[in-house]
């Protein structure tokens, strides 16, 4: 307890210390803002998921595909939220968790078919997350008295998660039930490097725009599916012999899946490398 006291205190002491005596400036910085993610296999999953249905449909006397069409994962959102240390006027170092997803939901993958004369609607609806924890180093170049210019260098880890569920319901039913559900996660190594316009509206409170290029592949997800079997996430083909189509698609499974029926197995990457932009507020303590 006592030296839990004593710790607070310091840092208390530490805040109110003018900067002449600490040498030290401590900012916190908020921000937001949209993030392209490189979701190569992901997207791959969903367009083979729906080819696979409208294909069954082709060859089907008995089902008709109706309408539908899945969007591509291309835009997320991305938060952070950093603690930044001031060295001098030049050089400061960041530590900050992060979170950024994307998600495609029911809307956003809604198919509808036709089975012996029923209308049913069939959606796919999947969901990214990153989880980035980084120390970043910042270069700061001066442009006034209010306006500063900086590139940032960045390396650490995120935690990489993976949710998807396939839904199907009557037209006329309110409610899905979703009889394929995987979930998986994993932690990998992510880099990035960026430059940014900070504004100093007074001594405590400013706001920044950032552009930032990253690199983050995350593989060896592991998690469970619908039948709560635990596996690892695998990307793969998987040939449907009614309509001879060769259908890409990622699911949890207990052993690596192998036989006459699917090729091009490995495990699944999630890559969230690519570009954002941001804009945040920051405050000095």
């Amino acid at each position: 307890m006592k030296k839990a006291l004593a710790v607070a205190a310091l840092g208390a002491v530490l805040l109110i210390l003018p900067r002449s005596s600490s040498g030290l400036d401590i900012q916190l910085r908020l921000s937001s803002g949209l993030w392209q993610m490189n979701l190569g296999e992901v997207n791959a999953a969903l367009a083979g998921w729906r080819e696979g249905l409208k294909q069954s449909a082709d060859v089907d006397a008995n089902m008709q595909f109706v309408s539908g069409d899945i969007s591509r994962f291309r835009l997320g959102v991305d938060f952070e939220a950093e603690l930044l240390l001031s060295f001098s006027r030049w050089i400061k170092l960041g530590l900050s968790a992060g979170y950024g997803y994307g998600s495609l939901d029911e809307e956003g993958t809604l198919l509808t078919i036709e089975e012996a004369g029923t209308l049913y609607e069939r959606a796919c609806p999947t969901k990214v997350s990153a989880f980035p924890l980084l120390v970043s180093g910042y270069f700061n170049v001066p442009l006034g008295p209010k306006f500063n210019v900086y590139l940032r260098a960045g390396a650490g880890v995120v935690q990489a998660r993976y949710v998807s569920r396939e839904a199907q319901k009557k037209v006329t039913d309110k409610r899905f039930t979703y009889p394929v559900y995987d979930n998986a996660k994993a932690g990998g190594l992510t880099y990035l490097g960026g430059l940014g316009l900070s504004y100093s509206f007074d001594q405590s409170l400013g706001f920044f725009i950032e552009a930032v290029a990253r690199s983050a592949r995350v593989d060896g997800l592991t998690g469970e599916n619908r039948l709560e079997q635990k596996g690892t996430l695998y990307s793969y083909e998987e040939y449907l012999p009614q309509s001879g189509f060769w259908r890409p698609t990622m699911h949890v499974l207990p052993e690596e899946p192998d036989g006459a029926n699917v090729r091009n197995v490995h495990e699944a990457v999630i890559d969230f490398s690519g570009y954002s932009i941001k804009i945040g507020l920051f405050l000095k303590f």
